[in-house]
This record gives C-alpha cells, structure tokens and sequence, in this order.
C-alpha cells in the first residue's frame, strides 16, 4: 500500500510538471486576447507620450552670432538649424531672427521689450535660442583695461562680470516671463584671436570666465540649455595638444592693452599670417559657414538630447 501511495504521488507531480511546461509553452506560442489587448494598450499610451509635433517655432535672439553676420549665405545658425530639423525631423519650422550685431545683453532686452510683435513671437515659441555675452565682455576690456597690471584687469573683469550676470537675469527673466513652456538653448562665447595669440592667456581665461557666468545663471531656469563651443571655435583646425603647443611656440607674444578694441584686434590679426579656419577672412572675428555648421549642429545635437520642444502635450 504504501509503494503504491508512493507511486501515485509520483505520477501527480510529474502531470503537474508536464501541465505547467505545456501551459506555459501554449501561452508562449499562442498568447491570450486579454496578454494581446494589455500590450496594444501599453504600446499605445507609449505612443501618444512620444507623439510628436509636426510644425515647430524657432525664435532666436541676440548679437551678431545669431544675427549670422559671416554667413549671409545661410543666414548662419538659424537658417542652418531650419534645414537641419526641415530634412533631419520631416518639420515644419518657422524661424525669427531677432539677432543684431554690436548688442550687449541689456540692449537684447531693450530691443524684446520694446517690440509688440517680438514679444507676441516669443510667447508663442516651441523653442528660443540666444547668443549673449560677447559684446558685454569687449565693452569691458575696451573700457577698463589700460595696463598689464594683472591683478587690476582681473578685479575689473570680476565687478563687470557681477553687473553682466544681472543683466543676463534681467534677460532671462523677461524671456521666462514671456514663454514659461518654451525650451531654452544659450550659447558661449569663444576667443576669435586665440589662433594668432594663443599666448595672451587673459583673453582665453576671460572668456572662459564670462561662459561660466552665463552658464551658472542659466542653471537656475528649468528647460534651459547652455552650449559650449568655445574650444572647438576657439582652435578651429588646431584640434590636438601638439598642434597647440606647436601653435603657441610659433606665436609671438603681446600685451593685453595692444588687443582690447576692435581696430586692434583688426589691425594685430590681418599683421599675421594664421587664419582660423571656422572664423570669417573678411573680419577674422565672426564665424564664416563652416563656423556656424558648427552653431548649428551643436544646436540639433542638444535640442534631440532634450526634445520637451518636440512632444505633443
């Protein structure tokens, strides 16, 4: 009695495996209506979370790098940015260039707020970009630099940089206040000399300097976006260590008073024979098309790494 009870358990347990390995096998190769209709459902929530728009707004605002001075070609990085997201994302894109060369950040938002019709733009943008900071940071060395006394220039770079980050506040505010929803793309600055002058370290640590602020106050505003393009724009085809070294060892060295205005800068850079190869001849300070392809895909790359602008709400 008791190996025939034996026997029988044995039996049970193995119908029960041999059930389970087929129901599982059957559920496998042929799925429940009720499995099928829960997957259909999850794929479909997933699609309307990731339903994209199909026509996008662009408003861009700031200096003569958004301006495109360089490129009148392409209209430099707004016009490039459209065609990119026109091929690459099968958009509709519409675009306003509100970039006028020689502002500073308070003369952008002079500019935003005494226009009706910018403003009404602004408002309605999926996505703004700026370009800021450069023309702040020249005002600053053509007005307060006037000697090698490192100590002094860095102080006076310091206090400009303190009333820089509060107009660039006063900026982003005005534009937050304006478009709460819009994604937000701000670009650096970079150092249009340093190929020729790569020893006048100053200029290369102030811009640096102004990027931090700009990028620091951006930090503070949500769907904001600060892009670096001061190193690639900087070097241009001196990409590598050895290449910079070598450039630096070939360089003659100059003071920081003979490089802080525009006439000479102009007159320092067309005196050398190096041309950086993402910077116009015509100025040797604005970006020329390849210079602002650099803008632009920058711009494409950080707008799909953070796509808010895009979904469908």
């Amino acid at each position: 009695m008791h190996k025939l009870w034996e026997t029988v358990k044995v039996v049970v347990i193995v119908a029960i495996i041999a059930g389970g390995v087929y129901w599982g096998l059957n559920h496998v190769l042929h799925p429940s209506t009720t499995s099928r209709e829960t997957t259909s459902s999850k794929t479909t929530s997933t699609a309307k979370k990731t339903a994209h728009k199909s026509k996008v707004s662009l408003v861009a605002v700031g200096d003569s790098l958004t301006e495109g001075v360089g490129d009148e070609a392409e209209g430099g990085y707004v016009g490039q940015i459209k065609d990119l997201l026109t091929k690459k994302q099968n958009l509709k894109v519409t675009t306003t260039n509100a970039g006028k060369s020689g502002d500073r950040s308070d003369q952008i938002l002079a500019r935003i707020n005494k226009s009706k019709a910018l403003q009404r733009k602004i408002a309605a943008a999926d996505v703004l970009t700026v370009t800021v900071g450069g023309n702040d940071l020249l005002q600053t060395l053509e007005g307060a630099i006037t000697s090698n006394n490192t100590a002094k220039n860095n102080s006076t770079v310091a206090k400009a940089q303190t009333t820089y980050a509060a107009k660039l506040t006063k900026l982003f505010d005005k534009l937050r206040q304006l478009n709460p929803k819009a994604s937000l793309f701000v670009f650096s600055i970079y150092n249009p000399i340093f190929v020729n002058f790569p020893n006048v370290t100053a200029i290369t640590k102030y811009v640096s300097q102004w990027n931090d602020q700009t990028q620091t106050t951006l930090s503070h505003y949500q769907r904001a976006y600060f892009m670096d393009i001061n190193t690639v724009m900087s070097h241009g085809q001196y990409k590598t260590a050895a290449q910079i070294a070598k450039l630096k060892k070939e360089s003659d060295s100059t003071s920081l008073t003979n490089l802080t205005n525009t006439s000479q800068i102009t007159a320092a850079v067309a005196a050398k024979s190096k041309d950086n190869d993402l910077i116009s001849n015509s100025d040797n300070f604005h970006p020329n098309k390849r210079g602002y392809h650099i803008f632009s895909h920058k711009l494409y790359q950080t707008m799909m790494a953070h796509d808010n602008w895009l979904l469908k709400k």
